[in-house]
C-alpha cells in the first residue's frame, strides 16, 4: 500500500469517526472530547510503533499534544495533520533527549515520514468501528459485552453480580452480539 493510500484510509476512519460522535458546533467541550477519542489510539500507536517509545511515555506525549492542541485549537486549520506532525514532533525531541543520555541505549531511529503502517492504521480502523459500534449500543449491551471479551469475566461472575441467572447472561450476550452486528452492517452499508 502506498503511503498515499495509508494516509486517506487513515484520514477516511478518522473523519468517520469524528462524524459518528456529531459534537454539536456549538459545544467545543464536546467537539474537543470528539477529537481526543478519536486520535488518542492513533497518536499513541505512532509514538510506540514508529519512534519506539514506551508506553507510559507514549501516553505523556500524548497528552502533551493534546495539551498544546487545546491551547492553540482556534489556530489549527486541520486538525488532522496538525496531530500527526504534533505526536512526531515530540516523538522525535523525546528520541533526542533519550539518545543524549549516557545512561540509555541507542534506540533503533525510525523516521515517521507522517503516514503510519498498515498494521497501525488497521488496528485503528478497527478500535474505531469498536468504539463507534459501543457507542451506539445501549449501556446494559455495552456493560456486558466489556465485562465478558474486554475484562474476560465469566457468565457466572457477571450473572451474579448482577443478581440474575447465568442463562439471562448468555442469551444477553447473544441478542447483544446480534444488536452489534446489525449497526455494524449498518455502518458499512452507510445506512
Amino acid at each position: 500500500m502506498t503511503g498515499g493510500t495509508a494516509l486517506l484510509r487513515l484520514t477516511e476512519a478518522g473523519n468517520a469517526a469524528l462524524g459518528a460522535c456529531a459534537a454539536p458546533a456549538d459545544d467545543p467541550g464536546a467537539q474537543f472530547n470528539a477529537v481526543y477519542m478519536t486520535y488518542t489510539p492513533i497518536l499513541r500507536r505512532i509514538a510506540i510503533r514508529k519512534f519506539g517509545i514506551p508506553p507510559k511515555d507514549a501516553d505523556d506525549l500524548v497528552q502533551d499534544v493534546f495539551a498544546t492542541y487545546l491551547a492553540q485549537r482556534a489556530g489549527v486549520r486541520e486538525v488532522h495533520p496538525y496531530l500527526i506532525g504534533a505526536i512526531c514532533n515530540a516523538s522525535r525531541q523525546y528520541r533526542r533527549r533519550d539518545e543524549a543520555s549516557p545512561f540509555s541505549p541507542r534506540p533503533e531511529h525510525r523516521e515517521c515520514g507522517a503516514t503510519p503502517d498498515d498494521e497501525v492504521i488497521d488496528g485503528v480502523i478497527r478500535t474505531l468501528v469498536l468504539r463507534t459500534t459501543l457507542s451506539r449500543l445501549g449501556e446494559s449491551c455495552r456493560e456486558t459485552l466489556e465485562q465478558f471479551y474486554l475484562l474476560g469475566e465469566t457468565t457466572g461472575a457477571i450473572a451474579e453480580r448482577r443478581q440474575t441467572t447465568t442463562n439471562y447472561i448468555c442469551r444477553l450476550l447473544n441478542y447483544c452480539r446480534n444488536r452489534a452486528r446489525s449497526i455494524y452492517a449498518a455502518m458499512s452499508t452507510g445506512s
